[in-house]
């Protein structure tokens, strides 16, 4: 805001000394008098008559009267000769006050009514959410340039992060094809990858997907979020047994009375369940059965100051207005800056009260991380329509300003999107 009014106050000012700089200058009074003027010409015209005399064209008498003739209208002049002055050009200094002290006012009264002055207050920055129109523009134009420049595997993992937090998961397959042997270069790639896979294909991860996830498992054998999804696959398959180790495995590694340690243990029943009866599991939408739909990535542990983390639960006022089947977004951005997420975590109404992790591995480009700002804003919102970015009637909470490494944070939800 002070940057905005030293500005403005600058332009003002360089627009005041060009429109009072003519008003203030000492000018010459341009003026001349009717005698020096004919004076002049009768000099000029005595000239020419001498001339003529003297070239024989004129005659001696014809000089002389011609002579006589000049010098008379020369003496007329002379008798009735009052000064001629053009009009001077003179210093306006009450002018230039008047104009120094109505130009501001005027210009900071229009800006007040035809400006936007709440946009300068960093509360309602803040405050401000990326519309779908503002977030789609993004994604278009990263995707427009990504067409036009198509060797930057760092870009295209970018565009299939955005796509698949929007939930295009079929857009998000392409893009990080076109990532190339990029999407290898880190677990966490790799991890997005068969995590689109399960979303793609209901919970079971298939070919690319599959194999990065093997991949991974193999180098990082406790990765927690890469055990969640061996388990979802496990399960999916109807391999229950499997399923069990893999989340038992990753149960070891929570806090025993933690929300993804109680999530883990439902799922670890449900299989053991589904293991000795022979049934088969019910068909649906890929949801993991031992966490959060997001799944528990949000426990992966963090060094330093790459994660925040705390509880997120719904203002009783609101219960009524959210189902348990709706979505819930959980995202940290920059407090001040871009408003594109830094990190994203998903899970259900059903899924409250529950714990939240956010990291750096949630990153949507690896140079935007949480862990890559001094202060985040961390924001939940309840999605009636199921869409990531925010529409009137969602339900949302936020708490800022957050450091980077924070804990225990108490995130409600207790408002109504207008």
């Amino acid at each position: 805001m002070t940057a905005f009014w030293i500005a403005a106050g600058l332009l003002t000012l360089l627009v005041l000394a060009v429109l009072c700089w003519p008003l203030l200058r000492r000018r010459q009074a341009g003026h001349a008098s009717r005698k020096a003027i004919n004076t002049a010409i009768y000099r000029d015209q005595m000239v020419d008559i001498d001339r003529d005399l003297a070239n024989g064209a004129l005659t001696a008498t014809d000089h002389a009267i011609a002579r006589d003739e000049l010098e008379r209208r020369v003496l007329e002049d002379v008798a009735d000769d009052a000064p001629t002055t053009a009009n001077a050009p003179r210093r306006l200094p009450r002018t230039a006050l008047v104009l120094s002290a109505a130009l501001p006012v005027a210009a900071v009264a229009l800006y007040f009514v035809l400006g936007t002055p709440a946009a300068l207050d960093p509360a309602v920055q803040q405050n401000a959410s990326p519309t779908a129109a503002e977030v789609e523009k993004m994604v278009a134009t990263l995707a427009a340039r990504l067409e036009q420049n198509p060797n930057n595997p760092e870009g295209w993992v970018m565009l299939g992060r955005s796509y698949k937090a929007m939930g295009r998961f079929d857009e998000a397959a392409r893009a990080f094809d076109r990532a190339g042997p990029a999407i290898e270069s880190e677990p966490e790639l790799m991890l997005d990858v068969a995590e689109l896979s399960a979303e793609l294909n209901k919970g079971r991860i298939e070919g690319k997907g599959l194999e990065l996830l093997q991949r991974v498992l193999k180098e990082q054998p406790d990765n927690p979020q890469a055990l969640v999804l061996a388990g979802t696959n496990a399960f999916f398959r109807q391999n229950y047994a499997d399923a069990v180790r893999h989340w038992e495995r990753l149960l070891a590694q929570v806090p025993p009375d933690s929300q993804d340690a109680q999530n883990l243990s439902a799922g670890i029943d449900k299989a053991r369940s589904l293991m000795n009866s022979g049934a088969k599991p019910t068909s649906g939408p890929f949801e993991a059965p031992a966490a959060t739909p997001e799944k528990p990535r949000a426990a992966a542990p963090a060094n330093g100051a790459t994660a925040v983390g705390g509880r997120v639960d719904l203002a009783p006022a609101l219960k009524a207005k959210a189902s348990p089947d709706d979505l819930v977004y959980i995202f940290a951005r920059a407090a001040q800056g871009p408003r594109m997420p830094l990190a994203v975590l998903r899970a259900r109404v059903a899924d409250l009260p529950m714990d939240f992790k956010l990291d750096d591995s949630m990153a949507m480009s690896p140079d935007f991380k949480l862990s890559s700002v001094a202060e985040l804003r961390i924001e939940a919102r309840v999605s009636k329509s199921g869409d990531a970015i925010a529409k009137p009637g969602d339900l949302s909470g936020d708490i800022s300003p957050v450091k980077p490494g924070a804990t225990g944070l108490k995130l409600v939800i207790d408002k109504v999107l207008p």
